[in-house]
């Protein structure tokens, strides 16, 4: 396995899932000889992964579901590559919903990025910002930082949820890119 990763297959109380408490369905499919299988993201922490479902009653793509014991079985993760094309179709829309639902957490990249290293921003991470647009949005952030992702819309004049949405989704697809927004901003603050 690679760093910051989960190695566990979510048994145990001291899984790395263990705080994880939704699931944002992408897909669900039969599973013989019983039961279902669903990809799905976490929440808070935005790992991808699989369950097994006994009962797929009100469990479809696009649905947001409250981890419970009895509903849904331990979780595991997913590589990207296995994903089904419906969970690929659907998975940048539950990535940018994720973000809205807790958007305290994930507002904070906005808030704190600063300078990786001498010539390069964290804003630079996110697709289509260049060094002169990340020191645009340092200049527009200010010492207060923003409240809402509609201020930094406005101020930056970007679609915020949708640039960090992107950046995660290749964080997903390439779990050993070394610099992670997930695994510093969501994942290692647990």
């Amino acid at each position: 396995m690679y760093a910051n990763t989960p190695s566990d297959t979510g048994d145990g109380p001291s899984s790395v899932f263990s705080s994880e408490t939704h699931l944002r369905i992408l897909d669900i499919s039969e599973r013989r000889p019983v039961g279902y299988e669903v990809h799905a993201l976490t929440e808070p922490s935005l790992y991808l992964v699989r369950a097994r479902v006994i009962d797929k009653e009100g469990i479809t793509s696009g649905s947001r579901l409250i981890i419970e014991e009895n509903k849904v079985g331990p979780l595991s993760l997913l590589r990207y590559r296995d994903l089904s094309s419906n969970s690929e179709d659907i998975i940048l829309d539950e990535l940018m919903g994720a973000i809205k639902d807790n958007s305290e957490i994930h507002l904070g990249f906005y808030n704190r990025a600063n300078n990786i290293s001498l010539k390069v921003h964290a804003f630079q991470l996110l697709p289509g910002i260049g060094k002169s647009k990340a020191q645009k949005m340092v200049q527009s952030r200010g010492m207060a930082g923003w409240m809402e992702f509609s201020e930094v819309d406005e101020a930056c004049e970007i679609d915020s949820v949708r640039l960090l949405a992107e950046r995660y989704l290749i964080e997903i697809e390439d779990p050993l890119n070394n610099r992670s927004i997930l695994d510093h901003l969501i994942r290692s603050s647990k």
